[in-house]
């Protein structure tokens, strides 16, 4: 290695420590590129993890990533390289987001190859709208990982909805949904029980909740409302109704039920 190119080395990788962000797991790389007045792909090329002691990321297969690193990696990939990307060119990549190569180029052949239609945007708006969690949603919406069916959800525009509507022929979504909707008689049972950990009915471990269940903090508080509800209803009509023990409807549809004939 020539004398110019250690020293460049050296260089980089000092300043790369210093603008090296905790939060974020990577450096601010273009802050780097203007220390040095060098080009960013410059200094990635002469950049030494070893050297500057930052250890990339390991980050599996199954970890989502935030939507600020999707958005990092897919603006260096397009501001960069807008050819076919070589094996040299996702090195680099991986180095801009201190993360191995593999896994960027895992993470873009999973967004490049997603693909949100008129359908799935109403659909996922919809569950956004009655308090699904990102990992319920893609378990009852599409394949996709969270993080890439989020990121896609949130860079989608209004103005591209309408693109995409036109381009196939879609008509507008009515949306008509409220948070009771989207639960099903298993998430009403796995809710009771939860909440049956809570005697007091106080000091209740809505985060853990949430996540158990797959729904939003208030979607599963305004749920326990309506069972509340829904259970004192049944009690009153069971006490003046003698044959309403023999009723085999669930709770929710005699309250549906009780409702319309209102």
């Amino acid at each position: 290695m020539h004398r110019s190119s250690i020293e460049m080395r050296n260089r980089v990788s000092y300043v790369a420590q210093r603008h090296y962000d905790v939060r974020r797991g990577r450096c601010d790389w273009e802050t780097v590129s203007h220390a040095l007045q060098e080009p960013l792909l410059a200094c990635l090329s002469s950049f030494d993890a070893i050297h500057s002691r930052i250890h990339p990321r390991r980050i599996s297969g199954d970890t989502e990533w935030s939507l600020d690193d999707i958005a990092a990696l897919k603006q260096f990939t397009e501001s960069h390289f807008r050819t076919q990307m070589t094996s040299d060119d996702w090195v680099l990549a991986g180095r801009y987001m201190n993360i191995t190569h593999s896994d960027c180029i895992a993470k873009m052949w999973t967004l490049n190859t997603f693909q949100m239609t008129p359908q799935l945007y109403s659909q996922i708006s919809e569950f956004r709208q009655a308090g699904l969690l990102w990992p319920t949603i893609c378990s009852k919406a599409t394949a996709c990982s969270p993080d890439i069916l989020r990121f896609a959800y949130s860079t989608t525009s209004k103005d591209k909805v309408q693109k995409l509507r036109r381009k196939y022929n879609c008509p507008k979504a009515q949306f008509r949904i409220s948070k009771h909707q989207h639960w099903t008689e298993d998430e009403d049972k796995h809710l009771t029980d939860l909440l049956s950990q809570f005697d007091n009915g106080r000091d209740i471990d809505w985060n853990y909740i949430s996540k158990t269940i797959g729904h939003s903090k208030n979607a599963c508080r305004y749920r326990r409302i309506l069972l509340m509800r829904s259970q004192k209803s049944r009690e009153v009509s069971q006490s003046s109704s003698p044959d309403m023990s023999s009723r085999s409807d669930s709770p929710l549809v005699y309250a549906a039920s009780k409702r319309l004939r209102a």
